[in-house]
């Protein structure tokens, strides 16, 4: 509660004295519900009088007074300005004390009422007991205390939503309501039952449906308010019209679009700040619906006057200017050399996605001479961002003659990768034969991963031909060796290309080979590192596609580290981009990586959903590269799945798998499959055929250039093929071959994989005990859930767990929304730790909602609790006498306080902890990281850089970060996360050495 309210309460209960207060804000932010709500809480009666009521009508309007003086009867009798009128309104008012008297709408009265009401206020202010409540859209008049009402929050805006329709809305819902109304408690009302009204939402009885408006429509009620409310502007209306065509512009620009000088806009904007329409010091609206509801009343004339004047205002900025164009009705040839001017600006500045727009509508409006080369500008610029409409300008652009050599290339590739084989067929099947023809061919089938008929291809060109190539061809060629297994061949042809001088981009897309060659020749952790600075320096200059594919691969790398949260956040960065892009392709093979994900945390039903997501896309995509990926994950998770059904499932894929290999003729990839199909067969029992596939994927490995993933993959299904036939110790030895393979050139976590399968072979349980206890550790689930399963006991401490604080904050596996909602868990998570009984409702209030009133603080503290009750039951959260407790909900921070493991933390805190939980969780999680260092110092490191990355003053958790680098071999990290810490505490004037050596020695020392 606000210092001026407490002022109210105190005289309302000491009736020592009276007090006066004026709530403002813009119309239907709740100041009469705010005046009413403090006079509920003050236990006081309250009587509500417009400001715009003549005062001679007052006396009828409040209850009489039992014992009013005479001379006070016959004053009120000359309301309202005879002789002592006001005094003995006041004490009219007064004699009911204690009571309240709220006066609505203040800036509607006439000078001469609220002259009237001032001299009122000053008298009821030294009354005892009584209370004077105004409430105004205007500024308040000076000598009055003043208390704004600001708008809701996003949980207050959910609260009153959940008040209005009940607790079990879906946040959609409410996240888009307070995106429209923006904290109106009046909007927000209007806006959830025009939703109602419209069919957007509904209820069947069970539960709310929402289907979110194609278009946000204002709804009757809110326009006509607004519209009333806009009447306001009388002789400012212009202004306010012209802050709507500009409504983010300086004042110069705003003032010559409103046709004024500065001087008369200021004074406009004075007036405007008073009436409560604009506020703030540089005019803006006081509800951006304002703008919306001037936008749409303007005449079609002044529209275009006002644009027109726009565009004069901005004539050096054409990057603005252009806005107005359409509006301004400017001549297409104009309008063509200004949107070439401000394409050219918006590539100087590093926009390219914005750049190619622009040039796009340039190209509709220009000359036709001009039309094709502005649509092939555009179309290299909006290649990676907007793949249909780059297609689409780059065939324009085609049809030139003279643009042909350098199009091509591009609109066969965007061909292939939005409308397939058939689609690049088409397009070059009218093409002239030649080189030209072959290289675009080329590039376009790598694109869509047939590696194969791209080197077919690439092999049937001559001499000449070949040397004639483009280094756009030649990386793809590099890339389609890769693909095929030719890694040597694949290194010189890289070498080659890096040796000769290149353009930005072709030296970005050459590293961009050079990552997926590191990752072949087993350098994960170099391949995840120059994926990561590649894709950044690709963002850089707009090409999202080559981004987003290099964000892909390096989750893939990181996987293969056992870094699965931080693949996880890359594979999401790869996937958000593409589903941008609209590129089906990469949208569906991401789906794949983020199923190989949650297969490797052992969640294997949403790994299901992923790859049935992504099953679902490529079923209609010619992309038979995608599909045999897809194929291949889904045998791999039926296989390991122990669900009814499962072995049948894995077979079924595993065949479809094996034939579509067949038909690519990808050696790499068959090989792939072999292994897979292997492992479902001996899984299924089936040993003879399992070891025949095992032995064939062996054999045409041997032809390969292959890599040690390949060699203890293949390793792996031959043993287990072995064991189903009963051969034990040759199951063994080849499991055994398969481990040292992967322990020397794969890393810890698949060479850890492989162990768990030797372990359960040999029923070692102490081994597996080991191993369970290690991958539960990382947060490796998958390792963790096969090694539960062969000691036949269940994942421990995990499937405890309901609560989830250690990493992005979950209750029973579902991300908890809303921020109030998390620090409500959260506070009673760090009471429960605490050994507290409950945490009061005050204590929460006041927490959670500072400044706000206490009524509505309790009451939005109650929609919480229910909202949350909803979503996980009514036992989470338990009412205590004096307030709240957190019910039987196993949190994965008691666990680790109990008995720690690094594994349990999967990121780091919610932003919404408490400092007392927050240290306690910190301090114990370096305690851990400390123990951890000898034995794993890579997951000492990661600890560690939690600590350290929420408090970069944490000297010792810096150190300890680097120390479990260095001892990891981590160099290049190492580097740069020192190089970090040294700039971030130079800026509060700390010093580090220069070299991460020296800071270490002295930490040692």
């Amino acid at each position: 509660m606000r210092s001026e309210e407490q002022a109210v309460m105190r005289a309302l209960h000491s009736r020592r004295q009276g007090a006066v207060l004026a709530y403002h804000g813009p119309a239907g932010v709740g100041k009469t519900h705010a005046a009413h709500d403090l006079l509920r809480r003050a236990g006081t009666r309250a009587h509500t009088l417009p400001a715009t009521l003549p005062l001679a009508d007052w006396p009828a309007r409040l209850p009489p007074a039992r014992a009013l003086p005479g001379w006070a009867e016959a004053a009120l009798r000359r309301l309202p300005d005879g002789d002592g009128a006001l005094g003995a309104l006041a004490t009219l008012i007064a004699a009911n004390a204690p009571v309240g008297v709220v006066v609505d709408d203040l800036h509607d009265a006439t000078p001469a009422q609220a002259s009237a009401l001032l001299t009122l206020a000053e008298l009821l202010g030294r009354a005892r007991g009584v209370a004077l409540l105004f409430t105004t859209r205007h500024t308040v008049p000076e000598g009055l205390a003043a208390c704004a009402v600001e708008p809701l929050g996003a949980e207050a805006t959910a609260a009153l939503c959940a008040e209005e329709l009940g607790p079990a809305l879906p946040p959609e819902v409410c996240a888009w309501v307070h995106g429209r109304a923006r904290g109106n408690p009046l909007f927000t009302l209007e806006y959830v039952r025009f939703l109602v009204r419209s069919g957007h939402l509904y209820s069947d009885g069970q539960r709310w449906h929402w289907r979110a408006p194609d278009e946000a429509r204002l709804p009757g009620r809110i326009e006509a308010l607004i519209d009333l409310t806009l009447e306001r502007a009388g002789q400012h209306r212009a202004i306010m019209d012209a802050r709507a065509c500009v409504p983010d512009a300086p004042q110069d620009v705003w003032a010559h679009v409103a046709n004024l000088s500065p001087e008369a806009l200021e004074a406009g904007i004075h007036d405007l700040r008073q009436q409560g329409l604009l506020s703030g010091e540089h005019g803006t609206f006081s509800h951006p619906l304002y703008a919306e509801v001037l936008r749409a009343q303007v005449t079609p004339d002044l529209a275009r006057t006002l644009a027109r004047r726009a565009l004069e205002a901005y004539r050096d900025d054409p990057l603005r200017a252009v806005a107005f164009l359409d509006a301004a009705q400017t001549p297409p040839a104009e309008a063509a050399t200004l949107l070439e001017r401000a394409a050219e600006e918006a590539q100087g500045r590093g926009l390219h996605a914005q750049a190619g727009a622009l040039l796009a509508r340039a190209s509709d409006l220009t000359t036709p001479e001009r039309r094709a080369v502005l649509a092939g500008q555009a179309a290299g610029l909006l290649q990676g961002s907007d793949l249909p409409r780059a297609l689409e300008l780059a065939t324009l652009a085609l049809r030139e003659p003279t643009l042909a050599a350098q199009m091509l290339p591009l609109a066969a590739t965007l061909s292939a990768r939005t409308g397939g084989r058939a689609a690049l067929d088409t397009l070059l099947d009218v093409q002239p034969p030649g080189v030209m023809v072959e290289g675009a061919r080329i590039l376009a089938l790598q694109n869509i991963g047939d590696h194969t008929g791209a080197l077919t291809r690439w092999e049937a060109l001559n001499a000449a031909g070949q040397a004639a190539a483009s280094v756009a061809v030649r990386s793809a060629v590099a890339m389609a060796l890769l693909g095929t297994g030719r890694r040597h061949d694949a290194a010189r042809e890289l070498s080659a290309l890096l040796a000769g001088p290149l353009s930005e981009p072709e030296r970005q897309r050459l590293l961009g080979v050079q990552v997926m060659l590191l990752f072949h020749q087993g350098e994960y952790r170099a391949a995840a590192d120059q994926a990561a600075e590649t894709a950044r320096a690709m963002q850089g200059t707009g090409n999202e596609v080559g981004a987003s594919a290099l964000w892909h691969n390096r989750a893939a790398f990181l996987r293969m580290l056992g870094e699965l949260e931080e693949a996880m956040d890359s594979v999401r960065r790869a996937l958000d981009a593409r589903r941008r892009l609209g590129d089906a392709r990469g949208t569906a093979s991401s789906l794949g990586m983020l199923a190989e994900l949650h297969l490797e945390r052992g969640e294997l039903d949403r790994a299901e959903d992923a790859l049935s997501e992504a099953q679902g896309s490529l079923t209609y995509l010619d992309g038979a590269h995608f599909l045999l990926n897809n194929l291949g994950m889904l045998t791999s998770l039926y296989t390991l799945s122990d669900a009814p059904l499962s072995g049948e499932l894995a077979l079924h894929h595993a065949r479809r798998a094996l034939r579509l290999a067949g038909e690519l003729d990808n050696p790499r990839l068959l090989v792939e499959t072999l292994a897979d199909a292997s492992r479902a067969y001996a899984r299924a029992g089936q040993g003879a055929r399992a070891l025949e596939l095992a032995e064939q994927a062996q054999q045409r490995a041997a032809t390969l250039s292959a890599d040690p993933r390949t060699l203890s993959r293949n390793g792996v299904a031959r043993g287990l093929a072995l064991d189903a036939l009963g051969r034990r110790e040759e199951a063994l030895a080849a499991l055994e071959a398969a481990e040292a393979t992967a322990r020397e050139h794969l890393g810890d976590y698949e060479a850890n994989r492989v162990a768990l399968e030797s372990a359960r072979l040999q029923g070692d349980r102490g081994r597996l005990e080991t191993l369970a206890r290690q991958f539960e550790e990382r947060g490796q689930g998958l390792g963790a859930l096969l090694a539960r399963r062969a000691l036949g006991s269940p994942l421990a401490p995990a499937g405890e767990v309901r609560l989830r604080v250690l990493g992005p904050l979950e209750l029973d596996g579902v991300a908890v929304r809303g921020e109030l909602r998390r620090a409500l868990l959260l506070r009673l998570l760090e009471a429960r730790l605490q050994g507290r009984a409950e945490v009061t409702r005050l204590d929460l209030a006041d927490d959670l909602y500072p400044g706000r009133p206490e009524a509505q603080a309790l009451g939005a503290l109650k929609q919480g609790v229910a909202a949350l009750r909803a979503a996980a039951g009514h036992a989470v959260i338990l009412t205590t006498p004096g307030g709240y407790a957190l019910g039987e909900v196993p949190s994965d921070a008691a666990a680790f306080l109990a008995r720690p493991a690094l594994g349990l933390w999967r990121g780091p805190l919610p932003p919404e902890t408490g400092e007392a939980l927050r240290e306690a969780l910190h301090a114990a999680l370096l305690r851990e990281a400390r123990a951890a260092l000898d034995d794993d110092p890579a997951a000492s490191a990661r600890a560690a850089r939690l600590v350290w990355e929420e408090d970069t003053l944490d000297e010792a958790a810096l150190a300890l970060t680097l120390e479990g680098l260095r001892r990891s071999g981590n160099h290049r990290s190492l580097s740069r996360l020192y190089s970090a810490a040294r700039e971030q505490l130079a800026a509060v004037g700390v010093a580090l050495p220069e070299r991460w050596q020296e800071y270490l020695g002295a930490q040692t020392a």
